[in-house]
This record gives structure tokens, C-alpha cells and sequence, in this order.
């Protein structure tokens, strides 16, 4: 079998064996973790035209909550050291089933979402929606930008960011979330992690990785604030100590804040 390149920096050659059921590579050159064989864009779109049609499967096409939307957002502004998102304009790519945008909106912000296949249902809540970015108008900048659990469905992840860094305004803002590829979990389940196991998800970021490409687009400013995200469903048992892996930031996942210059 020919090897794939890595997704992330194209290298080809640089790839070790990182787990071995589900198979992923991991990139020497980049760190990121990729799966082996690599999908191609038909397979991966019939699993997601078979998640939204399926009511009951929210996994590849967004569980964010409202309640972790809110949390987020009250995270994201503290961390950016917003006073408001009154009146800014706010992209949010690969929306899934709304909550971040709807969200977004009720906070006063002018929304946008991106979403191949859950378009018409983000217009049938009244979201402004469009199917590609390549489908917005040109001359659209956007003062801040969402990516919330995208990056690791994506077949070129570095690509995708370079061209959500071209849409920003300068002093702009982007939030992203993937799993934490170093976090307490994976490193514990290993092959097992729930993370590595979803077929959808192609290329898993560590915090070092997820940085390095980030610089590597053109941002600044690059920080990983310490959050605290209370999932609707957890105990407070569970919650105590997912609030304590979070604040060692070994969870299992991964919140970056970074600025256009």
C-alpha cells in the first residue's frame, strides 16, 4: 500500500505507526495523527449524509449543546478580553445543528454558518447559511471565527485555516476545539479512546501540533486559556474531575483562541 501524505503538511516519508486499531500514523514533521488508509471525500460524505439522516445520531453532525455553546462563548470572551459580541460579525464554520450559532445570535452578533449538509436545516432556525465558504461573497470579513470540532474531519486542515485566516478581518479572532490528541484520555485508552474510533474523525491534533499550524497560516497571538466546560450529561462527580483535568489542561479537549495581525 502506498502511504498517504500527511493531510496536515503534505510530507511524504515522515510518518511513524501511532496506534494500531483503528490505524493512525503520526507526522515527525508536523505531530499531527492521521488515519491509514487515508478516506477519500466520497466515503466520508456518504457517512455524513448518513448521520443527518439519522435523528438519533448526533456524532458526526454536532453535539454541542446550547449549554456548551454558552459556556464556550462566556470562555471565548473573558479569554479574548471582549467586552461584547454586539454588533461583530461572526463566521461559524462547520456548524452542525446550530447551537454555537444560535447562540452566537442571541449574543447580539451577526452570524454566518458555514455547513455542507446540515444547510437546510440552519435555514429552516433562521440562520444565514451557505453550503462552502467558497460560496460567500468575496469581499466578506468576518471579526471572528468559530471551528468548533471541524478540524479533525478534515481531509486538509492546514488549507481549511489558511483560508479562514484570509477571511478575517485584521485583529480578528478565531476559536477552535478538537480532541486533545496528549490529553489524560487518549494517552490512557490509547486505541480505545473514542476520539481515535468515530471513522470521521482523520487527523487528531496535540496542543504543540495544533500551534505549530497555526503559526504556520499566519496567526498570532496563540494561546490556550484554561477553561472550564461543565457537560450537561456528567455528574458531579465527573464534573469535579473534569474541571480538574481541565485545569491541568490534560482533558480530552483542545480550545485554542488565536488573532489575525
Amino acid at each position: 500500500m502506498n502511504e498517504h501524505p500527511c493531510p496536515q503538511c503534505h510530507a511524504l516519508g515522515k510518518a511513524k505507526l501511532h496506534l494500531q486499531a483503528p490505524r493512525f500514523l503520526r507526522c515527525d514533521q508536523c505531530g499531527v495523527m492521521y488515519r491509514d488508509p487515508f478516506p477519500d471525500a466520497a466515503s466520508l460524505a456518504r457517512l455524513y449524509s448518513e448521520s443527518w439522516d439519522s435523528p438519533d445520531n448526533r456524532e458526526e453532525t454536532g453535539a454541542t449543546s446550547a449549554a456548551i455553546a454558552s459556556s464556550l462563548i462566556d470562555s471565548m470572551v473573558e479569554a479574548l478580553s471582549e467586552r461584547s459580541l454586539v454588533g461583530t460579525r461572526v463566521l461559524d464554520y462547520g456548524a452542525g445543528r446550530g447551537a454555537m450559532a444560535l447562540e452566537l445570535k442571541k449574543r447580539g452578533a451577526d452570524v454566518v454558518a458555514v455547513e455542507p449538509f446540515g444547510h437546510d436545516y440552519l435555514v429552516s432556525l433562521g440562520v444565514s447559511a451557505y453550503r462552502h465558504l467558497f460560496d460567500l461573497p468575496a469581499t466578506i470579513r468576518f471579526d471572528g471565527i468559530v471551528c468548533l470540532e471541524v478540524i479533525e474531519h478534515l481531509q486538509d486542515p492546514r488549507g481549511v485555516l489558511s483560508s479562514l485566516y484570509g477571511r478575517l478581518s485584521p485583529g480578528g479572532w478565531l476559536l477552535v476545539t478538537t480532541p486533545n490528541a496528549a490529553g489524560l484520555p487518549a494517552k490512557l485508552m490509547r486505541q480505545r479512546w473514542r476520539e481515535a474510533a468515530r471513522p470521521s474523525h482523520i487527523v487528531l491534533f496535540t496542543p504543540a501540533a495544533l500551534q505549530k499550524s497555526l503559526l504556520a497560516t499566519g496567526f498570532r497571538d496563540v494561546r490556550r486559556p484554561r477553561w472550564f466546560i461543565r457537560y450537561p450529561s456528567a455528574s458531579l462527580l465527573r464534573a469535579v474531575v473534569h474541571f480538574g483535568m481541565q485545569g491541568l489542561r490534560i482533558d480530552g479537549g483542545l480550545r485554542v483562541v488565536a488573532r489575525r495581525p
